[in-house]
């Protein structure tokens, strides 16, 4: 059933190929039951695998294939009407009830989606959070086995925070991590993962690196920390740890203990440092 749901998920062709072909099965069933046999509500499933999984154009296309096939068959049944405006009529009032159905079924993807994404938000920074952080993690390491790439996983922790919420109070300590988190952004690349653990520690995975590509990201991650004024207004800095891997582990702690153990050697050696180790993954 996974399997099914990925299909329709990731294969536009197939999932239309699935949505024909349901149609046309129904359709055959539908004029070999003949005009007695109700059979309309059945050609809800096409339309909502098509309002659930596809653009709200191919629903509607959906919807009037299977409003012409029901038509089509209620006609060749030998299904006979007063007035000939009756079975449009019918067909008509069909493919109504199927179009509310489509819609409601895209409103509530649209909300579920929202909800997802709340949910795989940190609600103050609006970086990805430690579910989501972890489900990154297993689709980059699907990819690592495909691509020969190596990676690097960071994990940073702000210095001196602790005294940002006792002198300035929470408000100002949530401004600090906000404007940290846009410095994060603004270092990392769009095909990096840049997430917020928890408190003022944060954790990226960067793609396709090596140490000298990493050495130029935390040059360019301090410089613009230096710029940023944080360190001048508030007494922050950041301590970070940075381990590359040639391939991600398999468990996501341990590449995250790794990382964190550098962070915590920049932190023993006097804060507001880098500490970049290569670690291979047998």
């Amino acid at each position: 059933m996974h399997n099914f749901e990925q299909l329709l998920t990731t294969s536009v062709l197939a999932r239309r190929f699935i949505i024909l072909v349901v149609i046309a099965i129904l359709g055959w069933i539908d004029l070999a039951t003949g005009y007695e046999y109700s059979f309309s509500v059945f050609y809800l499933l096409p339309v909502s695998m098509a309002a659930w999984y596809d653009h709200y154009k191919a629903a509607i296309l959906t919807i009037m294939v299977c409003g012409t096939t029901w038509l089509i068959a209620d006609f060749n049944a030998g299904h006979h009407y007063s007035n000939k405006i009756i079975p449009f009529w019918n067909g008509l009032v069909r493919m109504g009830f199927f179009s509310i159905v489509a819609f409601l079924l895209f409103k509530i993807r649209r909300n579920w989606n929202e909800m997802k994404k709340m949910a795989m938000k940190d609600q103050l920074t609006s970086l990805d959070n430690s579910r989501a952080f972890e489900i990154e993690y297993r689709i980059l390491r699907k990819i690592s086995f495909r691509k020969d790439l190596s990676f690097a996983v960071a994990i940073v922790d702000l210095d001196g925070f602790k005294a940002v919420n006792d002198t300035f109070g929470h408000s100002k300590g949530d401004e600090v991590l906000v404007r940290f988190a846009q410095l994060l952004k603004q270092a990392n690349r769009n095909t990096d993962v840049v997430a917020r653990l928890g408190g003022d520690e944060f954790a990226m995975i960067l793609l396709d690196v090596n140490e000298h590509t990493v050495q130029d990201y935390e040059t360019r991650l301090r410089q613009l920390f230096q710029s940023s004024g944080l360190k001048q207004s508030y007494g922050v800095d950041f301590s970070m740890g940075i381990m590359i891997l040639n391939e991600l582990p398999k468990n996501m702690e341990q590449a995250t203990q790794l990382a964190d153990r550098l962070m915590y050697q920049s932190k023993a050696q006097g804060k507001s440092q880098t500490t970049i180790q290569t670690h291979q993954v047998n």
